[in-house]
């Protein structure tokens, strides 16, 4: 009996370990199937998150890899491990691998069937502010499309008018006009230092100057001496030859290049030099030169019976015979790369000029210029920056508008 019994219950006993081994292994496909789908859904709940490019993994465990933006402390699991995550509609659960190797180091490679999440998360991103700012800018570009300001206010009286308009001159490739040209030139003005002492004694005339001088001093009627005074309203209440540089923008045949008058100190013993920078040699420097001497010794008959000789920078003898001490000179210069950069290079010119310029120019400082005065590219950056100091310029004075009125909106700008 007793020994029955003892077979009976190592009988049961076997059976008992047998239901217990199939259950182990039902458990562990179990697990295996709920890794897979554990799986599987981290990959269909990947598209969105929150990596850099270039960041395609993370250790569960919380070591980064490959610079993720995004990871997890080692000791969350389960449903704890996605609360570093963004609220999903889709869920996933990192289950714990019964491989002790890989549970020091698990990684959850992030992929999408169709794309790439990383790419596409970034990319999408930067497209929702991209869209975002040109939606911004092209309903403030329509807004602003009739407008136009006067810089830098229109109670100045060397103001500037510009229409907003004016701004596509400045898109690539495009050629500047006279409002960019004379907007920058104002701006040079009013962001020059007042302790530059050369720059004080600089005199700028606008774009416009140069053909007014040519009908001047070209202009051959019997009331010569009555139409250059008239034309002297260009400059009125300054004295030319007191000044340290004159300088003159000059457009002909579809390009811009510079004329700068130096005015020699009364200890150089010299007249005033004459010269010529031009981004392409595309204007004659001769005619010009002949204009900007007729122009000065006009000048000169003008002054010479008002003023007085110790009143001037220049020597007595000089100015007694002023017309035949002027000298001129064509400067070399860095050249564009392009034929529609040359009003750029124009106002870089000017830019560069009164950064370092002496007091005085003497004939030993004209070493200053030359070929690699400065790098092309330097000249051709100023669209962006011009650009971008309208744009400026435009926005402060629409929101100045909404509170004084200050912003005129004609309906159109002539050209």
């Amino acid at each position: 009996m007793e020994e029955n019994r003892d077979c009976r219950e190592a009988n049961a006993f076997d059976k008992e370990l047998s239901i217990l081994a199939h259950c182990d292994r039902q458990k562990m496909r179990s697990d295996g199937d709920l890794s897979q789908r554990g799986r599987q859904k981290v990959r269909s709940s990947s598209r969105k998150w929150p990596f850099h490019k270039g960041d395609k993994s993370f250790n569960s465990n919380g070591s980064q890899k490959e610079r993720a933006s995004l990871t997890c402390p080692s000791h969350q699991s389960g449903e704890n491990s996605s609360s570093c995550l963004p609220k999903k509609k889709e869920s996933f659960e990192v289950l714990p691998s019964k491989n002790p190797r890989l549970r020091k180091e698990q990684n959850l490679v992030l992929l999408d069937e169709d794309e790439s999440p990383v790419e596409d998360a970034s990319e999408e991103s930067e497209g929702s502010l991209h869209i975002e700012t040109t939606e911004q800018a092209d309903e403030f570009a329509e807004c602003m499309i009739d407008a136009k300001i006067y810089y830098p206010s229109r109670v100045d009286p060397e103001s500037v008018e510009i229409c907003y308009t004016d701004i596509n001159h400045l898109a690539p490739a495009a050629y500047l006009t006279s409002p960019i040209m004379n907007f920058y030139i104002r701006y040079l003005q009013l962001q020059a230092s007042p302790t530059n002492r050369a720059i004080r004694d600089c005199h700028f005339f606008n774009t416009y100057f140069y053909s007014k001088l040519k009908e001047a001093v070209s202009h051959k009627g019997g009331d010569k001496d009555s139409f250059f005074i008239k034309f002297r309203r260009w400059w009125k209440g300054v004295n030319i030859f007191q000044k340290s540089y004159v300088l003159i923008p000059i457009h002909e045949d579809v390009h811009w290049s510079l004329v700068i008058i130096c005015i020699p100190d009364k200890e150089d013993e010299s007249g005033p030099i004459i010269l010529h920078l031009d981004s392409l040699k595309l204007h004659c420097s001769l005619s010009i030169f002949s204009n900007i001497r007729s122009f000065l010794k006009e000048e000169w008959n003008y002054l010479k019976q008002e003023v007085s000789p110790s009143d001037l920078p220049i020597a007595e003898r000089i100015w007694q015979h002023l017309p035949r001490r002027i000298d001129d000179r064509i400067i070399p210069v860095p050249q564009q790369k392009n034929d529609y950069d040359c009003g750029l290079f124009v106002l870089f010119f000017m830019e560069r000029f009164m950064e370092e310029a002496p007091e005085r120019l003497k004939k030993k400082d004209l070493a200053m210029f030359g070929k690699r005065w400065f790098r092309p590219e330097e000249a051709s950056g100023l669209r962006i920056k011009i650009r971008n100091l309208l744009k400026k310029q435009f926005q402060i004075s629409s929101a100045e508008c909404c509170n004084s009125k200050s912003l005129t909106s004609p309906g159109g700008c002539s050209p």
